[in-house]
């Protein structure tokens, strides 16, 4: 009896969730990667921007963060359009208007023109990314949503990093934003044929733009899971901006070095992507992955900086990498299969979540770990990476509180 009872489930599973989710989650990946690609090419291609738009440091700073700007402001919004009109058309949109922001850069001749244009694609960016755990929560059943969110963020990484290696290979930065925008307006209408707002046969509700909303304020695991959020990439962009920076200054190692480092703590994070929801959602365990994530990985960061600029350094960057890179998905996982919201509302709360998320970004560097790393000195660096392991620290007891959503837990 028991036998006949899983396969029933697994046959019911077959319906409610088919093998297509497999074509939509990776159709919204390559919008994900492109749109950050195109976005980071700015950093690739600092050189020739500072030169043409004649930027100051600061301006070239508000040029890079323009889309976590724009995002505090417009995902609350974008996750209730979501509810409202569904996942397909606003996904779409925003890719599409993405794709052509980013075009219109190329007539930028002065600071002001490129960060117009820069806060239309946040726009674009703020919008979209509240839309992701929706997919998530309506194509994917709770023993895989853990591995098919860290699928979707992989893209932020992989779409950084290929920013990041692509821009010097260009004849130039006008070149680059074409190329690359362009690919952006082909996967959005790879989207547009393929992306669905639900499996066939499957009604999704269509609620008020507000109701997702309403139902995220009141419910203090969705506070929980985007306080937790909120620190991780605050302290994710404080430690990626800072760490390579820090060790040419105070260890004196060569920049091409330093880059490799770096580069090792994107790539653990990537890689943490997929591996940690994957081993969680195997197990049937979130929190206990989220705590043990944030704890082990605020040692190994700190560690790093304390064993540079040796081999360990790049072993202790790596390792923290990879355990970090597990801890957004996860939580995201917990979000998604939340009791009290539920996939059809799923936008609006989620827009909640990723308004403190950009707020993360853009505040925790400027204004907590920044003025820490300011003098510049190896105390200074010593207190400003002692903070920021503390800040993922706390993350652990932010999950603690939380409930847990995973199917063994709820057993």
């Amino acid at each position: 009896m028991e036998l006949e009872h899983e396969e029933v489930l697994m046959n019911n599973d077959a319906e409610r969730y088919p093998a297509y989710r497999w074509i939509v989650v990776g159709s919204a990946w390559l919008v994900l990667a492109c749109l950050v690609w195109s976005w980071f090419l700015i950093p690739s291609l600092a050189h020739y921007l500072f030169l043409d738009l004649n930027l100051n440091q600061t301006q070239f700073t508000l040029l890079l963060t323009a889309p976590f700007l724009m995002g505090i402001f417009t995902s609350i919004i974008g996750g209730a359009l979501g509810d409202r009109f569904g996942i397909r058309v606003v996904i779409a949109l925003c890719a599409l208007c993405a794709g052509s922001a980013g075009i219109a850069r190329i007539f930028a001749t002065s600071f002001t023109l490129m960060f117009t244009f820069m806060s239309l694609y946040g726009v674009c960016y703020g919008v979209m990314m509240p839309n992701l755990p929706k997919l998530v929560g309506i194509w994917y059943p709770p023993h895989q949503a853990g591995l098919a969110n860290g699928i979707l963020l992989s893209g932020l990484n992989i779409g950084a990093a290929l920013g990041l290696f692509t821009g010097p290979l260009f004849s130039g930065w006008k070149t680059a934003f074409v190329a690359v925008s362009v690919l952006l307006l082909v996967v959005a209408t790879l989207w547009v044929v393929l992306g669905r707002n639900a499996p066939k046969g499957i009604t999704i509700l269509m609620p008020s733009m507000i109701t997702g909303i309403k139902k995220g304020i009141v419910s203090k695991n969705v506070w929980l899971i985007a306080f937790g959020q909120c620190l991780f990439l605050g302290a994710f962009v404080g430690l990626s901006g800072n760490f390579p920076i820090a060790i040419e200054k105070i260890h004196h190692v060569n920049p091409k070095t330093a880059g490799v480092i770096a580069s090792l703590l994107t790539w653990g994070v990537t890689l943490g992507n997929f591996l940690v929801p994957m081993i969680s959602d195997k197990i049937g365990l979130r929190k206990i992955f989220v705590c043990s994530s944030a704890l082990v990985s605020a040692m190994c960061f700190f560690l790093a900086w304390h064993s540079a600029p040796g081999t360990a350094t790049g072993v202790f960057i790596f390792a923290g990498g990879l355990l970090f890179g597990g801890i957004q998905p996860v939580l995201f996982a917990i979000l998604v299969d939340l009791p009290e919201i539920g996939p059809e509302c799923l936008g609006g709360t989620s827009g909640l979540v990723s308004t403190l998320v950009n707020a993360g970004g853009f505040l925790i560097p400027l204004l907590v770990i920044s003025p820490l790393l300011a003098p510049g000195t190896f105390g200074a660096y010593t207190t400003g990476f002692l903070t920021t392991s503390l800040i993922i620290a706390i993350i652990a007891l932010l999950t603690a509180l939380l409930i847990e959503t995973s199917p063994k837990g709820k057993v």
